[in-house]
């Protein structure tokens, strides 16, 4: 990816934080509430720039656009609440119960002013097969494999044939044999599915950094 490009993905993922972020003061005037939503849309927008810019996806990027930047910087956040919802259960706090986590789920909707039925789907199946990854497997390889399918498809390339995909997946080549994978290509690669975990890593430390030094 060029150097100009590059500058323009910044843009790009900068006007989305500002507007998603506009939109959160507009949704609650509770600072906790907003500084928590705002703290998963930074952790979502950090770790959605990482990928369309050092993955195979970046093919069917090109020069993005504002919408498709909303769009995975919304499916990065909702990775986001599911880990922050996986902290509060391994706390078990039984005095504290948080909203139902597709409540937090809606609020980021909002947020990035998406199609909401869509956008649940998205956050139903990826916080099912993330938890699960984390439950059941020493790794997230699956949930990666999808987040890069989803993303190629945000950016207009098919890979999955999501209506026929029952979540959680626990095994991709039961997918293949299906003929649910429509292309594996962009999703496979063990460099492109590195570069997904270690978005998401720095995504879920630029969240933490964000609300802990937000007053």
């Amino acid at each position: 990816m060029t150097e100009t490009q590059v500058e323009k993905n910044a843009e790009l993922f900068e006007q989305v934080w500002e507007q998603a972020t506009t939109r959160i003061d507009q949704l609650t005037p509770d600072p906790a509430e907003q500084k928590f939503l705002k703290a998963i849309v930074m952790g979502g927008t950090v770790a959605a720039e990482a990928v369309v810019g050092a993955t195979s996806a970046s093919q069917f990027w090109g020069e993005g656009s504002l919408a498709w930047a909303n769009e995975i910087s919304q499916l990065f956040s909702f990775l986001m609440l599911s880990q922050c919802y996986r902290w509060v259960a391994e706390r078990d706090e039984p005095d504290k119960t948080p909203l139902p986590k597709e409540v937090s789920a809606t609020k980021l909707i909002y947020a990035f002013n998406t199609e909401p039925e869509q956008s649940l789907d998205d956050f139903t199946h990826f916080d099912d097969q993330y938890n699960y990854d984390l439950d059941n497997k020493p790794h997230i390889v699956h949930t990666a494999s999808f987040i890069l399918a989803r993303v190629c498809e945000i950016a207009g390339h098919k890979c999955i044939a999501w209506e026929r995909v029952k979540f959680p997946v626990a095994e991709l080549t039961s997918l293949a044999k299906k003929g649910v994978i429509l292309d594996s290509e962009p999703i496979r690669g063990q460099d492109d599915i590195n570069v997904v975990t270690d978005s998401l890593s720095a995504g879920l430390q630029a969240m933490n950094k964000f609300h802990d030094e937000t007053g």
